[in-house]
C-alpha cells in the first residue's frame, strides 16, 4: 500500500507562503444535516443541508515581516481571502497534484505559550458563501521571472459545469506587471481564455473567479509579463471543476 506523506503540503493564505511554519492543517468540506424523520418513521432519516468549509492551521508564531504573524494577526475582517492546501505526491506539490481551495474569511488567531515550547499560533477559516473545492488541481505553483506558459493539466474529458480558479500572489513584483490567466483547450494546443485574474502581481494577495458551462479537456495556466526588470514573481494556480 502506497500514502502521501503530509511533510510534502504547502499551505498558502491570502498571499502568504505558510508552509515552512506550519505543521498541523485541518482542511473540512462536509454538509449540514437536515433531520427527515417523519412521524411513523423506524428509524432517523437525513439529508444535506448548506455545504460548509473550514481549514484550521497550526503554525510557529514568527514575528518577521510577512511571515505566519504577518499573515493571520487580523482576524475578524470582512474581506473574502483564499486558502490553499497544495498536496505533493511524495514531493514538492507541481502541475497535476491534488489541492483544497477555499474562500473564506479568517474566524481565529490563538497563540497558546509555554515556557518551555516553541511559540504557536492556531489559525482558524470559515467558507465565505462558498462551497470547499476539494478536487483542486495545481495549475502552478512556482517563481517565474517571464512570460510563462505552464504545462497543461489533462483531464481525460471535457466537463460541462463550469469551474472556479484560485490565485495566490506569494512574492510580488516591484516593476513588471502580469496579466495570469486559466485557459482551455479540446485539443491541447487550440487556446482559449477560460478566467482572467484581475491581481497584476504587484501586490501580495488571493483571489477566485468563478465560470459558468463547459471547460474543455485540457488546461494551462499562463502569467504574461509586462516589463523587462526581470523580477521575481512566485504564484500558486488551481483550477478545480464543478
Amino acid at each position: 500500500m502506497s500514502g502521501t506523506a503530509g511533510r510534502f503540503t504547502q499551505i498558502y493564505f491570502a498571499g502568504y507562503d505558510l508552509t515552512g511554519r506550519s505543521n498541523q492543517v485541518d482542511a473540512i468540506a462536509e454538509y449540514g444535516e437536515l433531520d427527515l424523520a417523519a412521524f411513523g418513521d423506524g428509524s432517523e432519516n437525513s439529508g444535506p443541508g448548506v455545504p460548509r468549509g473550514e481549514a484550521n492551521i497550526t503554525t510557529f508564531l514568527d514575528p518577521v515581516a510577512n511571515q505566519s504573524h504577518d499573515a493571520l494577526k487580523s482576524p475578524g475582517g470582512y474581506t473574502d481571502k483564499v486558502f490553499m492546501a497544495l498536496f505533493g505526491n511524495n514531493a514538492a506539490p507541481t502541475i497535476g497534484d491534488g489541492a483544497f481551495a477555499l474562500l473564506c474569511k479568517e474566524f481565529a488567531y490563538t497563540t497558546p505559550i509555554t515556557v518551555k515550547n516553541a511559540v504557536i499560533a492556531n489559525a482558524k477559516f470559515l467558507g465565505a458563501g462558498q462551497k470547499p473545492d476539494v478536487n483542486g488541481i495545481v495549475q502552478a505553483n512556482t517563481t517565474i521571472t517571464a512570460t510563462t506558459n505552464f504545462t497543461s493539466v489533462d483531464n481525460a474529458a471535457s466537463s460541462a459545469n463550469g469551474a472556479s480558479g484560485y490565485l495566490e500572489v506569494l512574492t510580488p513584483t516591484s516593476t513588471d506587471t502580469y496579466v495570469v490567466k486559466l485557459q482551455d483547450a479540446p485539443d491541447n494546443s487550440t487556446w482559449a481564455d477560460l478566467i482572467t485574474f484581475t491581481l497584476n502581481g504587484t501586490v501580495r494577495g488571493s483571489e477566485r473567479i468563478a465560470v459558468t458551462g463547459t471547460v474543455d479537456r485540457y488546461v494551462r495556466a499562463v502569467a504574461t509579463r509586462t516589463g523587462s526588470a526581470g523580477d521575481s514573481f512566485k504564484l500558486a494556480v488551481v483550477l478545480a471543476r464543478n
